[in-house]
């Protein structure tokens, strides 16, 4: 992450990046996190199915260019089971 875009970076998440996000079909939630320490953030999206995940990551990498020039970094994208949760 270019952290001089911070702000930048921010306000494309909350009005570009979540609002679309919210739309995919199978969509159930997200965390966007941030790492100030590291300049690493990391996205933890839920989705109803791994299918409709992998989908997304297909739709993520070929956004990846347009992420760059932003100054937004992908290390990995990675599909994972959840096998379990926790809530308070």
């Amino acid at each position: 992450m270019d952290r001089t875009r911070d702000e930048e970076q921010r306000r494309a998440l909350k009005e570009e990046v979540i609002p679309i996000t919210r739309q995919v079909s199978g969509f159930v939630s997200s965390y966007w996190t941030s790492d100030p320490a590291r300049s690493t953030n990391y996205v933890l999206p839920v989705w109803e199915s791994e299918e409709q995940a992998r989908a997304f990551v297909r739709v993520v990498e070929a956004r990846m260019l347009q992420g760059e020039q932003a100054g937004v970094g992908y290390d990995s994208l990675t599909v994972v089971e959840v096998i379990g949760e926790a809530h308070r």
